[in-house]
């Protein structure tokens, strides 16, 4: 084994680029075009950048989704066109590092530790509050559309997630959650529960804001006493916990989305191609629980929206990949997996081939053969096949 950042900071980055091809005008901003083979586009723009001290690399232009950022590991992959272990021991031959015999533990700042449950008392409300929107859901037309039209999600989706619908503001008395202070603000809106072991952990309800297409289905916006025009909304005290369906068998590949809309849609298309859930955030990091919660599955494969925010998320987890080989990012087909789809985009051929890549990346990198082993490439043929 050896210390992947004694190579980091040895190798530099910059110079390993310019060997590819890149040429950098300005030693202070490093902005050249793309020197990767696998770069199809106009080979004269300045795509290619190296940011964060010299350390991370991306191309805005056109590589693979899989390999057009991360660090200088990935930058090695994607230029001589090898896995990660082969990258990993050539880089430490040219920068003369030996392996190491032991395991260099990670700083236990990195890894958050596991949340606590929410009080008995707030899951006993919120089970109320959850059961009582979808009662209201199933009597509300506009509400239904809504998630139909502008969501893709069919009736058996909103039942399994178990959504709802909170017709009008509420302000519940906080001793009823188990809290004190001011009152407990339940927004009008769609109500999207995310539940750990059963019990609800927390919820968000999804407001109609002015001007949005939630408004058109639900009715006009109203006004919040004193709050802000936030998009979510949500009683106090709950606990953020790892969004999906829990099930007793699982998928070899776990699919992790930005948000709880496009775990919702995987779910509604490609149940049978992976299981899904959510970070709940472009800046959401996972802690020990949802970890050990990965180490079920063969690939995990996180998808954070085409923008500035999911960009640090993929930065995040190409940092976390050098740890945990099994967890690997990829770009979006559009702005987020909810806009491919309502373009007309084939959601389930995307991600068909986004899950043969991920099994395929992760069974080179283990270089395991066995019959258990086996049988995982067979479906990753399997997703190929699907995804032409």
């Amino acid at each position: 084994m050896y210390d992947l950042e004694i190579i980091r900071n040895t190798i530099s980055l910059a110079a390993l680029a310019e060997e590819a091809g890149a040429r950098f005008d300005n030693p202070h901003r490093l902005i050249s075009r793309c020197p990767l083979p696998k770069h199809t586009g106009d080979r004269s723009s300045k795509a290619f950048t190296i940011f964060d001290n010299g350390r991370k690399w991306k191309c805005h232009s056109a590589c693979p989704a899989d390999a057009n950022s991360g660090d200088v590991f990935s930058f090695y992959m994607a230029w001589k066109d090898v896995d990660f272990k082969t990258a990993v021991a050539e880089l430490a031959e040219r920068a003369s590092v030996a392996p190491s015999t032991q395991i260099i533990p990670r700083p236990k700042s990195d890894l958050l530790p596991a949340p606590m449950a929410p009080e008995p008392v707030w899951r006993a409300r919120a089970e109320q509050f959850i059961t009582w929107a979808e009662g209201n859901l199933a009597a509300h037309p506009g509400a239904q559309e809504y998630l139909e039209n502008e969501r893709g999600l069919s009736p058996e989706t909103w039942r399994a997630f178990r959504l709802g619908y909170n017709p009008t503001n509420l302000y519940d008395d906080p001793a009823r959650w188990g809290l004190t202070g001011k009152k407990i603000w339940l927004p009008r809106g769609i109500v999207i529960p995310g539940f750990w072991r059963k019990e609800p952990s927390y919820i968000k309800i999804r407001r109609p804001l002015p001007g949005q297409a939630l408004e058109h289905f639900l009715g006009l916006w109203t006004p919040a006493d004193g709050l802000p025009e936030v998009k979510f909304g949500g009683p106090r005290g709950g606990i953020a916990c790892l969004f999906r369906l829990e099930m007793l068998g699982h998928y070899p590949v776990l699919v992790l989305t930005e948000g709880e809309w496009d775990a919702m849609l995987l779910w509604e298309y490609c149940p049978d191609l992976c299981d899904v859930g959510t970070l709940g955030g472009a800046t959401t990091k996972l802690d020990a629980l949802d970890l050990s919660l990965l180490t079920r599955y063969l690939a995990v494969l996180v998808i954070h929206d085409d923008d500035q925010a999911g960009e640090q998320g993929r930065q995040y987890v190409a940092e976390l990949h050098t740890h945990f080989l099994r967890v690997q990012a990829s770009q979006p087909p559009a702005h987020d997996l909810t806009d491919f789809w309502k373009t007309g985009g084939d959601l389930r051929t995307w991600l068909a081939g986004q899950v043969a890549r991920v099994l395929e990346s992760v069974l080179g990198q283990l270089a395991i053969h066995s019959p258990v082993t086996e049988g995982w490439f067979r479906i990753a043929e399997l997703a190929a096949d699907e995804s032409h």
